[in-house]
């Protein structure tokens, strides 16, 4: 297996494959996928688990790791502007 083969969408093969929500849901959507487009991103690990540390000591339960990375990017190119 290649370093990002897991982001094919392909079903991995073996005794497990098909068996974490790889079926699809009724629309033809992954489960947990809205209609939206969305971009893989690369992030630390160590990272990213600090923010949702942050962002769940936080205690709004509005805000998301997703939309504070949305927000920052969006604050930044305003900023560029």
């Amino acid at each position: 297996m290649g370093r990002f083969d897991y982001l094919d969408g392909k079903p991995k093969k073996g005794k497990r494959a098909g068996s974490r929500g790889n079926h699809p849901a009724p629309d033809d959507r992954r489960k947990g996928e809205s209609g939206e487009r969305v971009e893989v991103v690369y992030i630390r690990k160590e990272t990213l688990r600090a923010v949702w540390r942050e962002v769940r000591n936080d205690g709004d339960p509005a805000e998301s790791v997703s939309e504070l990375v949305e927000d920052l990017l969006l604050a930044w190119l305003r900023e560029r502007a």
